[in-house]
């Protein structure tokens, strides 16, 4: 055990320029990483917890109180390291040179790439073996969130107690911490199977509400903007509130909604809208609402915050469809544009909605 009075490696050194370069490489890691399990808003990064959870746990090997016998069994336990780095060896014979070598090796464990590795997982473990015994110290963290610090507690080896407030954060501690250490593997493709028989169940039961389209697509999603009025006296279109005519934006497929002008004898200004490929950022429109506030897309005419929000309130929010007589849309909420999957091809479609669309 290591005596009160000895000091922990965190409270004379730390690495914190490496540990801090790899816990920003962690946030593109998404393959295998605990963080694609479920979204969570304030998750700290698998490694800063790991490497400071390492240097809590160990003592200063340059301290006076430091137990003879943990410098003793850490100098074996880092020189046996199976593809250790070379040059260790001769510095680790002074305990300033131990220290130092510790202090790397926390840094080198703090990559991802090596935190499943056998050989610094052994390594790691065998440490805080040395300087606590053969029973596990426990980690307690009453608010542990995305459960970053009890998993990396899990990984030295220690025992991990782990609570939160928060509902969502406790199915993800319970998954994370008990079901996948206890499972393995076969938890994944337990998940996948009650995850299709749900797809299927709810395929089955929404399939009023999303029919097929005649060319075999089935529609997956339905895309609407609330509306306003310009209040321009020559004007008076009806102005969707859209920060963005995007519909995908990726690399190598792009799709965007083109707004149109459609005028009727004694009506205002109408827009009509246009699935396209854009070759360039400029061709799409800029959008209509910014900070509350909206631009007509037609006269130009700015609408103030507070005129926005009265036209929204007079319709209880606009986020219900306004039909005449003859189930004809008038105004409130208007459908943009309908997302489909067409059977055979991959990712998604894009299409301007119908009639049939707003009754359904």
């Amino acid at each position: 055990m290591i005596p009160r009075e000895c000091k922990r490696l965190a409270e004379v050194d730390f690495p914190i320029a490496e540990v801090s370069r790899q816990a920003v490489r962690e946030k593109s890691i998404r393959h295998g990483h605990p963080s694609t399990l479920h979204l969570w808003w304030a998750r700290r990064p698998l490694a800063s917890s790991r490497a400071v959870l390492m240097a809590l746990l160990l003592p200063d090997p340059c301290d006076p109180h430091c137990p003879p016998a943990f410098r003793k069994e850490a100098r074996r336990v880092l020189l046996g390291m199976s593809g250790r780095p070379s040059g260790w060896t001769a510095e680790i014979e002074t305990d300033d040179g131990l220290r130092r070598i510790i202090l790397k090796f926390i840094a080198d464990f703090a990559n991802w790439d090596h935190s499943a590795k056998q050989p610094w997982l052994d390594t790691a473990q065998a440490l805080v073996r040395a300087a606590h015994g053969d029973e596990a110290p426990l980690v307690a963290d009453p608010f542990a969130g995305g459960g970053s610090i009890p998993l990396e507690a899990l990984r030295l080896g220690c025992e991990a107690f782990a609570s939160d407030l928060n509902p969502v954060a406790c199915l993800i501690l319970k998954v994370m911490l008990e079901d996948i250490p206890r499972h393995g593997p076969g938890l994944a493709e337990e998940l996948r199977e009650a995850g299709e028989a749900i797809r299927q169940k709810a395929q089955r039961d929404l399939a009023d509400l999303y029919p097929t389209d005649p060319d075999g697509a089935t529609p997956i999603a339905y895309l609407w903007a609330r509306t306003v009025r310009c209040e321009s006296p020559k004007c008076g279109a009806e102005i969707p509130l859209m920060r963005s005519f995007w519909l995908c934006k990726k690399k190598n497929r792009k799709w965007a909604l083109r707004p149109s002008v459609e005028r009727s004898d004694g009506a205002p200004p109408e827009v009509a809208f246009e699935v396209f490929e854009p070759e360039a950022a400029n061709e799409v429109h800029p959008g209509t609402v910014s900070r509350a506030k909206a631009t007509c897309p037609f006269c130009r005419a700015v609408l103030p915050p507070e005129r926005v929000r009265s036209q929204l309130a007079a319709e209880r929010g606009g986020a219900d469809v306004i039909f005449d007589e003859d189930g004809h849309r008038i105004g409130g909420a208007r459908m943009t544009a309908v997302v489909t999957l067409r059977p055979g091809e991959r990712g998604r479609h894009y299409r301007l909605p119908t009639e049939k669309d707003y009754a359904t």
